[in-house]
């Protein structure tokens, strides 16, 4: 964030967040996206708008959380697609197996019903891990919408901005 004066006059807050908060509620996308509250105050406005230091401070505090979350949602999706290719790879290997299955020989043939039995349960398990991540995506989507919805369009002045991020930056030293 580039200082400008210590005026407190307000600045309003680009589209480019809501753009990139609309990225991040894809769950699985491509590449890392970074969330931001605000901008710093716009010199040529009246400065009867601007947020408190508690909201931002609220704002920036959410904003952390969702950061967290999101990461935890794509790790939970990365593991979730290693667990697809698995499946996936799986089945093929059966698909071939099948292909060269001995089928006058009994033993063979219930050999083949295991490991389709055993994919099965992989296929289960693979279901059931999707259905139990969307309550946590859902949750996520309706909680960005939430934070967008209160954080995208405050206006703030430069010093309560880097008096915030100072308080956070001094917690965060005492905690670690």
């Amino acid at each position: 964030m580039r200082a400008s004066s210590s005026a407190r006059t307000p600045m309003p807050v680009s589209r480019t967040l809501a753009i990139a908060a609309a990225a991040m509620l894809v769950v699985g996308a491509a590449g890392a996206t970074t969330l931001s509250t605000g901008k710093p105050a716009d010199p040529s406005g009246s400065a009867t708008d601007l947020a408190t230091r508690d909201q931002l401070r609220d704002c920036m505090t959410t904003e952390a959380s969702l950061k967290q979350r999101f990461e935890a949602l794509q790790a939970t999706s990365a593991a979730h697609e290693k667990l697809a290719a698995q499946v996936e790879a799986e089945s093929d290997r059966l698909a071939e197996l099948q292909a060269r299955l001995d089928h006058d020989s009994p033993t063979a043939i219930k050999a083949f019903n295991g490991l389709v039995a055993e994919h099965n349960r992989h296929v289960a398990a693979l279901n059931k891990d999707a259905q139990d991540s969307d309550p946590a995506s859902h949750a996520y989507n309706q909680d960005m919408s939430a934070f967008n919805h209160r954080c995208s369009k405050l206006h703030y002045s430069v010093d309560d901005m880097e008096a915030v991020m100072a308080e956070r930056k001094k917690a965060a030293a005492v905690s670690h």
